[in-house]
């Protein structure tokens, strides 16, 4: 059987978590815009994130290139 390496518990987020993607992040991951975490996973040391925008569209984001969501 194969088995996934173990999880750290150091994720910035949590699931249903509300977050926005970084200005300067690449224009595929669509800057500056608001989306809600719906997945998470490491690859290769890098926490990433399946966040999805109110459109429906979802995109893997690493942490890196999110921030929380404050209120404004």
């Amino acid at each position: 059987m194969v088995t996934n390496p173990p999880m750290n518990d150091n994720f910035c987020y949590d699931w249903g978590d509300t977050v926005r993607v970084i200005t300067t992040a690449p224009n595929v991951m669509r800057p500056g815009q608001v989306c809600s975490v719906c997945g998470m996973r490491q690859h290769e040391g890098v926490n990433l994130y399946l966040v999805e925008f109110s459109d429906g569209e979802a995109l893997e984001v690493p942490e890196d290139e999110l921030q929380p969501m404050t209120e404004e």
